[in-house]
C-alpha cells in the first residue's frame, strides 16, 4: 500500500509540474482583455516615446577600392599596390581601419573646415584653431561609421546627425579626403620603389662587370680565348676515346701475332714439305709454292733416272744435286716467313707502346682539365646569376620609372562611387519599428503573465481538472446561483433553493447529478453515501441538501445525517435543533423517532449530529455506529452523510469504510488540484469507494467543456460563489 501511495505521489508531483494546454487557453480567453489592454498601453507608450525623441538622419556615401592598378604598361599583368601584394583580405581590412582612423577624420575636418559646421558659435568663441579642429574631430568621429557588408570592394561611409544636410556634407568630405590620401600614398610608394630598385641595379651592374672580368682572365690564363673550354674538353675526350680504341685493337693484334709466331716456330722444326707453316701466314707465298712445285717435278725426274739409269750415272748425280738445291731453297723460304711474322710482332709491340703513351698523355690532359672545368663553370654560373638579376632589375626599374610618371596623370585604385544625398526621412526614431517592438514585447509579457497565472494557480477550473485530480468520473456540476435568485442572503435560503425553485437551472443540474449517481451504481449497492470535500466551505452541506431534495422528489425516502461533529451546519439549514441526534443514538441515549426530524421537503428527513463529543473519529469507528447505520438503512431508501473535510480530519476516511462510497465536492476556482488529489488518495489508501466528483459553483460562462448552461440554452449572469 505504501509503495502504491509513493508511486501515486510521484505521479502527482510530476503532473503538477506540467502545464495543461486547455487551462492555458482558458486563461488566455479569460485574460484576453488584459493582454489587449497591455498591448494598447505599449503602443501608446511607443508613440509617445517616438514623438519625444529627436530625429536622427543618416547619409551614406560609397567608395570603390580596387586592390590593383590597371595595366598601363602592356606587361600582361596588373601593378600591385604596396599593401595589396600581401593579400586582398588584409588590404581591405587595413583600408577600413584607415577610413575610420582618427588621423584621416582629423584631416577631413581640417581640409574641409568642418569645425565651422559641427561646432556652434558659442563653442567656437575664444578658442584656438587646433582646439576647434580637435573638438570637431572628436564629435565627427562619433558620427562616422564605416561599413563593409558584402566584401565586394565597396565600402560605405555612414554619417548620422540631427541635421540631414550636415550628415551628407561630412560623408562626401570624408570620401574626398580618403581619395586624396590614396593618391599621395601610391605616389610615395612608387617613388620609394624606384629609388630602391635603382640602388640595387647599380650594385648588381658592378657585380656583373666583376664576373665578366674574372671569366676573361681565367680564359686568358688557361689559353681558352681561341678555343673554348667546351671545345678543349671535347678534343681531349675525343683523343682519349680514339687512342683507347686503337690501343685495344693493337693489343689484340699483338696477342694474335705472338700466338701465330709460336705455332710457326714449332712448325719450322718439321719437314718443310709436310710443315703447315705457310698455311699460318696471312697470305699464301707464291714463291714457296713455285719452289715446291719445281721440287716435286725434279723429284719425279730423279726417281725415273734412278729407276732407269741407276745411282752411279752422272745424270743421277746432277738430278740429285738439283733436287737438293730446291729443298734448301724451300727451307730458306720457310725461315723468311717466320722472320716476317717476328718483324710484324715487333712492329705491333712498338705501336702498342706508342698508343699507350698517347692515352696516358691524353688522360693526363683530361685530369689537368677537370679543376679548370669546375672553376670555369663556377665563374660562368656566377656571371649568369648576376646577369639574370641585372636583366630583371633593369626591367623593373624601367617599369617603376614609367609608373611613377604615369601616376601623376592617372586615377588611383580608389574611386568615389555614389555621393551622399541629403536624407529625407530619419532613421531614428522609427515609429513602425518601435510600435512593432512594443507590440511584440507586450504580447510576450502578457502571454508570460498568463502563463505564470496558470502555473501558480493550482485551483480547479474545469470538469477536466476535477476528474483528473480525483481520478474519478464526473457526476455533474452545480452552477453558481444567479443574482436575484436569492431574496435573502442566508444559508437557509441557499440550501433550500432547489426545493423552492424546482424549475431553475440549478435544480435541473442537481437532477442530472442524481441521475448520474444512480447510473454509476447500476451494478453495485448504493444505499449509504458520504459527501465530503477537501476543505471547509466548498459546498458539501449544500450539495447534501440538493441531492437529498432531488432524490426525495423522485419518491425515495431520504435521510440526511450530519456526521460533522466538529462544525455541524446541516441542522441550521433545515431549522431544527441539534440538542439530540446521532451522538445520542450511538450512545443509546435516545430513540430513532425522537432524533430524526422531518423537513419541509416531502420524503426528506434529517438526523442532526447531536451534542459534540470530544472524540468524533473514535465514536464513528465503534460497532454501535455500525449498528445505527444498519438500522437507518432499513428505515430509508437513501442515507446521505454530511462529513467533515478530508483535508482537516480523518472522519470522512473512517466513514468511507462504513458506507457504500464517497462523493467528493470540489469548488470551482477555490479547491486546489493537489488538495483534491490528496483527499482522493486518502480514500483509496483505505480501499474506500469513490462514486465520483461534483464540481460546485461553476460559472455560467465557463468554457470547461461540460457546461449545463450551453446544453440547456441558459445564459444568465453569475452571482457570488455559494459556500457551505
Amino acid at each position: 500500500m505504501d509503495v502504491e501511495a509513493n508511486q501515486e505521489q510521484a505521479e502527482d508531483e510530476d503532473s503538477a509540474l506540467g502545464i495543461d494546454l486547455r487551462r492555458y487557453l482558458d486563461a488566455l480567453r479569460k485574460y484576453a482583455w488584459a493582454v489587449l489592454a497591455l498591448m494598447a498601453l505599449a503602443i501608446a507608450g511607443a508613440v509617445v516615446y517616438t514623438n519625444r525623441q529627436p530625429s536622427i538622419y543618416e547619409a551614406q556615401a560609397s567608395v570603390q577600392i580596387e586592390p590593383k592598378l590597371p595595366d598601363l604598361l602592356g606587361q600582361g599583368q596588373e601593378i600591385l599596390t604596396g599593401v595589396a601584394a600581401a593579400g586582398t583580405t588584409d588590404y581591405y581590412k587595413q583600408q577600413r581601419q584607415v577610413l575610420s582612423s582618427y588621423t584621416l577624420i582629423r584631416q577631413t575636418v581640417e581640409s574641409h573646415q568642418l569645425y565651422n559646421l559641427v561646432l556652434t558659435p558659442a563653442e567656437q568663441k575664444d578658442r584656438k584653431l587646433d582646439d576647434l579642429i580637435e573638438a570637431a574631430t572628436q564629435r565627427v568621429r562619433h558620427m562616422i561609421a564605416i561599413r563593409y557588408p558584402d566584401q565586394d570592394r565597396i565600402m560605405y561611409v555612414n554619417v548620422r546627425d540631427h541635421d540631414p544636410k550636415l550628415a551628407a556634407t561630412i560623408a562626401n568630405a570624408h570620401v574626398a579626403t580618403y581619395v586624396d590620401y590614396s593618391k599621395g600614398l601610391i605616389s610615395t610608394d612608387s617613388k620609394q620603389a624606384s629609388s630602391a630598385i635603382a640602388t640595387e641595379f647599380d650594385s648588381v651592374e658592378g657585380k656583373l662587370r666583376e664576373a665578366e672580368a674574372a671569366l676573361y682572365q681565367f680564359q686568358k690564363d688557361n689559353d681558352l680565348l681561341a678555343v673554348t673550354l667546351e671545345e678543349r674538353q671535347n678534343m681531349v675526350s675525343s683523343g682519349i676515346t680514339t687512342y683507347s680504341l686503337k690501343l685495344n685493337e693493337t693489343h689484340a693484334k699483338r696477342l694474335e701475332l705472338a700466338a701465330r709466331l709460336d705455332r710457326m716456330k714449332k712448325a719450322s722444326t718439321e719437314d718443310v714439305l709436310a710443315s703447315p707453316l705457310l698455311a699460318m701466314s696471312d697470305a699464301p707465298d707464291s714463291a714457296f709454292d713455285s719452289l715446291r712445285a719445281q721440287y716435286y717435278s725434279e723429284r719425279n725426274k730423279f726417281m725415273e733416272i734412278d729407276k732407269q739409269l741407276g745411282p752411279k750415272t752422272p745424270e743421277y748425280q746432277m738430278q740429285k744435286a738439283k733436287m737438293d738445291d730446291l729443298y734448301t731453297a724451300l727451307q730458306t723460304e720457310q725461315k723468311r716467313v717466320v722472320a716476317g711474322v717476328e718483324e710484324q710482332l715487333q712492329a705491333t709491340l712498338a705501336t702498342e707502346a706508342a698508343l699507350q703513351g698517347e692515352v696516358a698523355h691524353a688522360t693526363k690532359d683530361a685530369l689537368e682539365l677537370g679543376p679548370k672545368i669546375v672553376a670555369y663553370n663556377e665563374l660562368l654560373r656566377k656571371k649568369k646569376s648576376v646577369e639574370d638579376r641585372y636583366n630583371i632589375l633593369r626591367s623593373r626599374l624601367s617599369t617603376s620609372e614609367m609608373t611613377d610618371r604615369m601616376n601623376r596623370n592617372i586615377d588611383t585604385n580608389v574611386r568615389p562611387l555614389d555621393p551622399a544625398l541629403v536624407p529625407s526621412r530619419p532613421v531614428f526614431p522609427n515609429l513602425k519599428t518601435n510600435i512593432a517592438a512594443s507590440l511584440m514585447l507586450s504580447l510576450m509579457l502578457g502571454l508570460g503573465l498568463v502563463f505564470l497565472i496558470v502555473v501558480f494557480d493550482r485551483s480547479i477550473k474545469s470538469t477536466g481538472d476535477a476528474t483528473q485530480a480525483a481520478s474519478a468520473p464526473l457526476l455533474g456540476v452545480i452552477p453558481l446561483l444567479e443574482v436575484g435568485e436569492i431574496s435573502e442572503r442566508s444559508d437557509g435560503n441557499r440550501d433550500l433553493y432547489v426545493h423552492r425553485n424546482p424549475t431553475s437551472n440549478v435544480a435541473e443540474c442537481c437532477r442530472s447529478v442524481r441521475t448520474n449517481i444512480m447510473f454509476s451504481a447500476a451494478d453495485r449497492k448504493l444505499k449509504t453515501i458520504v459527501v465530503s470535500s477537501a476543505n471547509p466551505r466548498e459546498g458539501k452541506t449544500t450539495t447534501v441538501l440538493y441531492l437529498g431534495t432531488t432524490m426525495a422528489q423522485s419518491g425515495q425516502r431520504v435521510l440526511m445525517i450530519d456526521t460533522d461533529m466538529r462544525r455541524p451546519r446541516l441542522h441550521a439549514s433545515i431549522g431544527v435543533s441539534r440538542n439530540s441526534g446521532l451522538s445520542n443514538l450511538i450512545l443509546n441515549e435516545s430513540d430513532y423517532d425522537e432524533v430524526i426530524k422531518s423537513t419541509e421537503v416531502p420524503n426528506l428527513y434529517v438526523l442532526p449530529c447531536g451534542p459534540l463529543p470530544p472524540n468524533p473519529a473514535e465514536l464513528l469507528m465503534t460497532q454501535r455506529f455500525k449498528n445505527v447505520l444498519e438500522e437507518l438503512e432499513k428505515r430509508f431508501d437513501r442515507v446521505i452523510l454530511d462529513s467533515p473535510p478530508l483535508g482537516i480530519v480523518t472522519d470522512a476516511v473512517v466513514l468511507s469504510k462504513q458506507t457504500d462510497g464517497v462523493i467528493l465536492i470540489a469548488k470551482s476556482g477555490k479547491t486546489l488540484r493537489d488538495e483534491l488529489k490528496r483527499s482522493a488518495r486518502m480514500i483509496h489508501n483505505v480501499n474506500g469507494t469513490i462514486f465520483g466528483v461534483i464540481l460546485n459553483a461553476l460559472e455560467p460562462d465557463s468554457r470547461s467543456g461540460y457546461s449545463y448552461y450551453s446544453y440547456y440554452g441558459y445564459a444568465e449572469k453569475p452571482a457570488e460563489p455559494q459556500e457551505s
